[in-house]
Protein backbone atom coordinates (compact mmCIF):
# COMPACT_ATOMS: atom_id res chain seq x y z
CA UNK A 1 0.00 0.00 0.00
CA UNK A 2 1.26 3.25 -0.82
CA UNK A 3 1.34 5.80 1.39
CA UNK A 4 -0.09 9.15 0.68
CA UNK A 5 2.50 12.14 -0.10
CA UNK A 6 2.75 14.93 2.90
CA UNK A 7 2.57 17.41 -0.11
CA UNK A 8 -0.70 16.09 -1.22
CA UNK A 9 -1.88 16.37 1.96
CA UNK A 10 -0.63 20.07 3.12
CA UNK A 11 -2.71 23.00 2.07
CA UNK A 12 -1.72 24.38 -1.39
CA UNK A 13 0.38 27.62 -0.77
CA UNK A 14 0.86 30.54 -3.26
CA UNK A 15 2.90 33.60 -3.52
CA UNK A 16 2.13 37.05 -3.63
CA UNK A 17 3.22 37.09 -7.38
CA UNK A 18 0.43 39.16 -9.18
CA UNK A 19 -1.36 40.47 -6.59
CA UNK A 20 0.05 43.53 -6.89
CA UNK A 21 -0.88 43.70 -10.64
CA UNK A 22 -4.56 45.03 -10.16
CA UNK A 23 -3.97 47.66 -7.49
CA UNK A 24 -1.32 49.19 -9.49
CA UNK A 25 -3.81 49.07 -12.89
CA UNK A 26 -6.22 51.02 -10.99
CA UNK A 27 -3.82 52.99 -9.31
CA UNK A 28 -2.52 54.32 -12.76
CA UNK A 29 -5.59 54.48 -14.24
CA UNK A 30 -6.93 56.55 -11.21
CA UNK A 31 -3.89 59.01 -11.51
CA UNK A 32 -4.17 59.34 -15.79
CA UNK A 33 -7.90 60.19 -15.21
CA UNK A 34 -7.02 63.17 -12.85
CA UNK A 35 -4.49 64.24 -15.27
CA UNK A 36 -6.91 64.14 -18.22
CA UNK A 37 -9.33 66.03 -15.91
CA UNK A 38 -6.85 68.73 -14.74
CA UNK A 39 -5.67 69.51 -17.63
CA UNK A 40 -8.97 69.95 -19.30
CA UNK A 41 -10.08 72.35 -16.69
CA UNK A 42 -6.91 74.32 -16.99
CA UNK A 43 -7.90 74.22 -20.69
CA UNK A 44 -10.94 76.05 -20.21
CA UNK A 45 -9.88 78.54 -17.96
CA UNK A 46 -7.41 79.83 -20.42
CA UNK A 47 -10.21 79.83 -23.04
CA UNK A 48 -12.16 81.77 -20.37
CA UNK A 49 -9.42 84.05 -19.98
CA UNK A 50 -9.36 84.63 -23.63
CA UNK A 51 -12.72 85.43 -23.58
CA UNK A 52 -12.27 87.90 -21.59
CA UNK A 53 -9.70 89.51 -22.67
CA UNK A 54 -10.90 90.06 -26.21
CA UNK A 55 -14.27 90.94 -24.80
CA UNK A 56 -12.21 93.67 -22.89
CA UNK A 57 -10.61 94.67 -25.58
CA UNK A 58 -14.27 94.90 -27.82
CA UNK A 59 -15.89 97.23 -24.83
CA UNK A 60 -13.09 99.39 -24.49
CA UNK A 61 -12.98 99.63 -28.48
CA UNK A 62 -16.90 100.37 -28.18
CA UNK A 63 -16.33 103.03 -25.29
CA UNK A 64 -14.23 105.08 -27.83
CA UNK A 65 -16.47 104.87 -30.41
CA UNK A 66 -18.25 107.87 -31.22
CA UNK A 67 -22.15 108.11 -32.08
CA UNK A 68 -21.33 110.95 -34.51
CA UNK A 69 -25.25 111.66 -35.71
CA UNK A 70 -25.54 112.57 -31.90
CA UNK A 71 -22.16 114.15 -31.30
CA UNK A 72 -22.60 116.96 -34.48
CA UNK A 73 -26.60 117.00 -33.78
CA UNK A 74 -26.03 117.85 -29.66
CA UNK A 75 -22.38 118.75 -29.18
CA UNK A 76 -21.16 116.99 -26.01
CA UNK A 77 -23.33 118.71 -23.28
CA UNK A 78 -21.84 120.36 -20.17
CA UNK A 79 -21.32 117.43 -17.78
CA UNK A 80 -21.00 114.49 -19.83
CA UNK A 81 -19.14 112.28 -21.87
CA UNK A 82 -18.96 111.09 -25.34
CA UNK A 83 -22.41 110.08 -26.53
CA UNK A 84 -22.88 106.09 -27.50
CA UNK A 85 -25.34 104.45 -28.59
CA UNK A 86 -26.19 100.64 -29.12
CA UNK A 87 -26.00 100.06 -32.29
CA UNK A 88 -22.65 101.89 -32.07
CA UNK A 89 -21.31 99.70 -29.46
CA UNK A 90 -22.55 96.52 -31.03
CA UNK A 91 -20.90 97.55 -34.93
CA UNK A 92 -17.87 98.76 -33.03
CA UNK A 93 -17.42 95.69 -31.20
CA UNK A 94 -18.06 93.36 -33.96
CA UNK A 95 -15.60 95.45 -35.96
CA UNK A 96 -12.88 94.79 -33.34
CA UNK A 97 -13.48 91.24 -33.48
CA UNK A 98 -13.81 90.80 -37.18
CA UNK A 99 -10.36 92.61 -37.41
CA UNK A 100 -8.21 90.73 -34.45
CA UNK A 101 -7.38 87.19 -34.58
CA UNK A 102 -8.80 85.06 -31.97
CA UNK A 103 -7.60 82.50 -30.23
CA UNK A 104 -7.92 78.75 -31.89
CA UNK A 105 -8.98 77.27 -28.57
CA UNK A 106 -12.36 79.54 -28.87
CA UNK A 107 -14.86 78.08 -31.59
CA UNK A 108 -17.57 81.10 -32.60
CA UNK A 109 -16.88 84.10 -31.01
CA UNK A 110 -19.90 86.28 -31.37
CA UNK A 111 -21.29 89.49 -29.75
CA UNK A 112 -24.53 88.39 -27.76
CA UNK A 113 -27.47 90.20 -26.33
CA UNK A 114 -27.14 92.74 -24.34
CA UNK A 115 -24.72 94.09 -25.76
CA UNK A 116 -25.30 98.24 -25.74
CA UNK A 117 -25.12 101.15 -23.95
CA UNK A 118 -27.34 101.29 -20.51
CA UNK A 119 -26.92 104.96 -19.78
CA UNK A 120 -25.36 106.31 -23.22
CA UNK A 121 -21.73 106.70 -21.60
CA UNK A 122 -21.03 102.94 -20.46
CA UNK A 123 -20.26 100.38 -23.47
CA UNK A 124 -21.53 96.82 -22.07
CA UNK A 125 -20.32 93.51 -24.23
CA UNK A 126 -21.27 90.06 -23.99
CA UNK A 127 -19.34 87.59 -25.65
CA UNK A 128 -20.01 84.17 -26.04
CA UNK A 129 -18.01 81.09 -27.17
CA UNK A 130 -17.75 77.56 -27.65
CA UNK A 131 -14.50 75.72 -26.75
CA UNK A 132 -13.65 72.07 -27.33
CA UNK A 133 -10.96 70.76 -24.89
CA UNK A 134 -8.91 68.59 -26.95
CA UNK A 135 -8.17 65.87 -23.74
CA UNK A 136 -12.12 65.11 -23.86
CA UNK A 137 -13.03 62.37 -25.84
CA UNK A 138 -15.17 62.93 -28.62
CA UNK A 139 -18.55 61.28 -26.94
CA UNK A 140 -18.58 64.21 -24.59
CA UNK A 141 -20.06 66.60 -27.05
CA UNK A 142 -19.34 69.06 -29.14
CA UNK A 143 -18.14 71.86 -26.67
CA UNK A 144 -18.79 74.12 -23.45
CA UNK A 145 -20.25 77.37 -24.01
CA UNK A 146 -18.30 79.92 -22.06
CA UNK A 147 -20.99 82.96 -21.31
CA UNK A 148 -19.07 86.43 -20.44
CA UNK A 149 -20.02 89.57 -19.56
CA UNK A 150 -17.98 93.39 -19.52
CA UNK A 151 -18.53 96.54 -18.81
CA UNK A 152 -16.19 99.08 -19.54
CA UNK A 153 -16.74 103.08 -19.12
CA UNK A 154 -16.26 105.84 -21.44
CA UNK A 155 -13.49 109.02 -20.05
CA UNK A 156 -15.19 112.26 -19.64
CA UNK A 157 -11.96 113.48 -21.63
CA UNK A 158 -14.68 116.11 -23.77
CA UNK A 159 -16.49 117.23 -20.62
CA UNK A 160 -17.24 121.31 -20.68
CA UNK A 161 -17.10 123.16 -17.50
Amino acid sequence: MRRPRAAALRPVRRGDEGSVAPLVIVDAVVVVALVLVGASATELHLARTHLLAAADAAALDAADALDEAAYYRDGVLPGQGVPLDDDGVRRSAAELLARTPQPGDLLGVAVVAPTGTPDGTTAEVTLAASVRPALLPAWVGDGVTVPLQVTSRAREGLVLP
